[in-house]
């Protein structure tokens, strides 16, 4: 075969070698084109999210994870990928990782009220009552109006053993935004627990 193919070379002339060499090289060029296109749309941050998703909702929580850092550092978006991120590490029982992503995009995002009362109840959840209550403070003074950051601080003030009567304003606070929630019942028996 190679000696067949050397044969034919010789009998070109300069000028057909040229277009032929000028042939290859443009469809090796192309092939490779298509595989860095076929490459760039694999590690694009889309893609990588839409493989986290996949591996979340076929259980395989770490692969999520790599998947949604990877679709992070693609440049995807970033609120949107770290809630994905704090989901999952909060399924798979990984509240220390989740609290770190959490806390890294705060620090980048520290007006994020969403992400901050996810830090804080991650925090009541690692046992750091005094981080979380900072987070819940600041994101009431913002947002006075959101229920469950109430009932979430009521729960931390509770824990922390001080402020009772502060801890039954945020049940009330809770109670008053969402009479019939699904903590209403857990609020209202807080405040008969302290009532002689």
């Amino acid at each position: 075969m190679i000696a067949t193919l050397t044969k034919a070379c010789r009998q070109l002339t300069a000028p057909a070698l040229v277009v032929l060499t000028l042939l290859t090289t443009t469809a090796c060029g192309a092939g490779a084109l298509q595989q860095r296109e076929a490459l760039r749309k694999e590690s694009s941050a889309a893609e990588l999210q839409r493989r986290g998703e996949v591996c979340a909702k076929l259980g395989d929580l770490t692969r999520a994870e790599q998947y949604l850092v990877a679709a992070l550092k693609a440049g995807g978006n970033e609120k949107q990928v770290t809630q994905r991120l704090l989901v999952v590490c909060v399924a798979d029982q990984r509240y220390p990782a989740a609290v770190e992503y959490a806390e890294r995009y705060l620090q980048r995002h520290p007006d994020d009220d969403d992400v901050k009362f996810a830090a804080a109840t991650l925090h009541v959840a690692l046992g750091d009552p005094a981080r979380a209550r900072l987070l819940l403070e600041q994101v009431l003074r913002v947002r006075p109006d959101w229920p469950e950051a109430h009932y979430a601080l009521a729960g931390v003030l509770r824990e922390q053993g001080e402020a009772r009567e502060l801890a039954d304003a945020h049940d009330l606070a809770y109670l008053k935004g969402r009479p019939q929630g699904s903590l209403s019942a857990a609020a209202k028996a807080h405040l008969v627990e302290r009532t002689p």
